[in-house]
């Protein structure tokens, strides 16, 4: 008797900005890029967030509620890659942190704001117990490329875009060529490629339109990165960076790329639930429900 396979869900969420209070922050900390930061939340882009807590609550009942097997973070905890705020940010995602090995994540560029001694590793350091590699042996800078595989038909292969952007006009990313080429390997491994793949980093290799993001703003190596997905024999590329919840087509590739968008920022709220069955994809958007003071699926 053939042994009946349950269907994966899982919640696809991005760009929450948890923040503190900018009065809290130390004065040694606005002699860089955060002073730029820190006025544009002062002058108002913070209010945008101002309910971060309520709906990271809203997205825990929603996960309990609905089933969810994998739980992927396309990066921006924070918003200006404080200590403070990765160790909140941290604290208030904590339950969908369980179990571990169900939860895979990158960091955003707001996560890693700046240059500073220990910039790369507070990420790592708050985030640790969800950083574990099942295919250790393709780490190749840092935690990067991390794979997780998830039942017998899933793959996650995660890759760092995000780096320290010290000019205040510039905020793209970068994925380092050696993290690229072996994403050639890790695509061609018989313990992969079989799978339903899902490829995952914070910034998106193309616009809602289908177009390049803005060179000061978006992943720089994003036609180079694309053209190493062509390798997918069936999955999806995952990102966060833009703040709004949508799916493209790129052509020349089977994998259709899906932006989170923001799961918090008033107005935007969304992130994706996606149901593999037979190495299959069904993705759904959620959204937030202003008077029910929840998530909703799109109807």
């Amino acid at each position: 008797m053939s042994k009946v396979k349950k269907t994966l869900r899982i919640l696809h969420f991005s760009d929450i900005h948890v923040g503190v209070q900018v009065r809290h922050m130390a004065w040694k900390k606005w002699f860089s890029k955060r002073a730029i930061g820190a006025i544009n939340l002062v002058r108002g882009r913070a209010k945008y967030f101002d309910d971060a807590e309520k709906k990271i609550a809203a997205l825990i009942r929603f996960k309990e509620e609905n089933n969810i097997d994998l739980v992927i973070h396309t990066g921006d905890y924070t918003a200006l890659g404080l200590e403070s705020e990765l160790k909140l940010a941290k604290e208030l995602v904590s339950p969908l942190m369980k179990p571990p090995q169900r939860y895979v994540t990158v960091p955003g560029n707001h996560d890693i704001y700046v240059h500073e001694a220990n910039s790369h590793y507070r990420f790592s350091e708050q985030f640790c117990s969800v950083l574990q590699n099942d295919l250790p042996e393709y780490c190749r800078g840092g935690h990067w490329p991390l794979i997780r595989l998830v039942g017998d038909d899933v793959a996650v292969v995660a890759l760092n875009s995000s780096r320290p952007n010290p000019w205040p006009w510039r905020s793209n990313g970068y994925i380092p060529q050696v993290q690229l080429d072996t994403l050639d390997e890790i695509l061609q491994d018989s313990r992969v490629k079989e799978r339903y793949v899902f490829v995952i980093t914070h910034y998106a290799p193309r616009l809602e339109n289908g177009n390049p993001d803005r060179k000061l703003h978006g992943l720089i190596n994003a036609d180079v990165f694309l053209e190493k997905c062509k390798a997918m024999r069936r999955g999806a590329i995952l990102c966060g960076h833009i703040h709004k919840t949508y799916q493209v087509k790129v052509e020349g590739l089977s994998a259709d790329i899906y932006c989170a968008g923001s799961a918090t920022m008033e107005g935007h709220e969304g992130f994706w639930v996606y149901e593999v069955e037979d190495r299959k994809l069904n993705a759904t958007p959620v959204h937030w429900d202003e008077a029910q003071a929840c998530y909703a699926y799109q109807k």
